[in-house]
């Protein structure tokens, strides 16, 4: 069978029906590849660690306290007890792509260590040809074998009907980082004179080191980089009057700031810019045994300005109920606790698909 297929644009209008699952693969690609990479760089670090602080719509610059600091404050894990080991699981994109974590803390002589590895993977990603060399050849050239057929084409629409829109291949992108942080919780007491009182401060500060790999249809690039944290914790009793119990916390994380640059080979470097990520967090007891709540609020620049705000209850240490806006798309959890094992879990709504994340944190001593 050979010639001219009448009709094709009318018939692939029909079989897709407009929006199709290709749309998701192009808009996905769009975001991991090497194109873009240098503007969108290490982008797969944006997407969050921990169900706890997903929930709360990433505003936990000042407030994180768990092994999942080490993203969003590395000066956080400083308050992590005994040895932890934590992980997160997370399909993104309604299944497109899946997004792990796992690692484990340790407090050593007044400081604890954290080793973290982070991953994205992206499976089967469909490969097309370039269109715009298909018609760039000769007529004589202009054809392709179907099931032992030959079909000519002289447009796009004519060759995704011969090959029924047939991928060439698949391919798949695997991001990666290792992080290895650092942590050391302060306490001392601000002396404000005799005639006046102390203020007990906590002071936790941190930095992690990331080593970054990302692998793209047999592209390699590796990248070093390093983030630097701080929280400072007070107590309002202690300014304003004894009665009001609540807490008020400021923190910053400053990411990326060596300009973490991943190396493609061939003189080819991204780099990923610097972010200074900072934000407030105000926790007001409740009545009943260790009842609390916590409103929380982050702000960061990296490419675009973006805005956090967060909420978390706790009740008795035994349940947590959290929502928050992370800019303009909507989050919620939950999470329990029992015994030295905390299960939380996170949903956050986006437009190329909801997001379901599952975190698990075991004390082992």
């Amino acid at each position: 069978m050979s010639g001219k297929i009448q009709n094709p644009k009318s018939k692939i209008q029909n079989r897709t029906g407009g929006f199709t699952p290709y749309c998701l693969w192009i808009a996905l690609l769009l975001l991991v590849s090497p194109a873009l990479a240098a503007k969108y760089a290490g982008e797969f670090l944006e997407i969050g660690v921990g169900a706890r602080a997903v929930g709360m719509g990433g505003a936990v610059t000042a407030y994180i306290n768990d092994a999942s600091g080490f993203f969003w404050n590395p000066a956080g894990i400083g308050y992590v007890e005994g040895l932890q080991v934590s992980g997160m699981y997370a399909d993104l994109w309604e299944g497109l792509a899946n997004y792990s974590v796992v690692g484990v803390a340790l407090p050593v002589t007044g400081a604890v260590f954290s080793a973290n590895w982070v991953r994205l993977g992206v499976p089967d990603i469909q490969e097309h040809p370039n269109y715009d060399q298909l018609l760039s050849r000769p007529d004589s050239l202009r054809y392709v074998v179907v099931h032992g057929d030959t079909v000519h084409y002289n447009s796009v629409q004519e060759y995704l009907l011969a090959t029924d829109g047939a991928p060439t291949g698949v391919f798949s992108d695997n991001e990666s980082a290792i992080f290895l942080s650092f942590a050391k919780l302060n306490k001392f007491t601000f002396d404000l004179g005799w005639s006046y009182f102390s203020i007990p401060i906590e002071l936790p500060i941190g930095a992690s080191l990331k080593i970054v790999n990302q692998s793209l249809k047999g592209n390699s690039g590796n990248g070093i980089g390093a983030d630097f944290g701080a929280q400072i914790r007070v107590g309002l009793n202690d300014i304003f009057y004894e009665k009001w119990k609540a807490r008020f916390a400021y923190g910053f994380n400053y990411q990326d700031a060596t300009s973490t640059a991943v190396d493609w080979g061939n003189n080819n470097k991204d780099a990923v810019p610097a972010n200074f990520r900072q934000g407030i967090a105000l926790t007001q007891k409740l009545p009943g045994p260790d009842n609390k709540i916590t409103l929380s609020y982050d702000y960061e620049k990296r490419w675009e300005f973006t805005r956090h705000y967060g909420v978390e209850y706790q009740y008795a240490k035994l349940l947590s109920l959290r929502g928050g806006f992370w800019d303009d798309e909507w989050t919620a959890g939950a999470g329990v606790s029992m015994w030295r094992i905390t299960a939380d879990y996170a949903y956050r709504f986006r437009e190329l698909g909801a997001t379901h994340r599952v975190s698990l944190a075991v004390r082992l001593r």
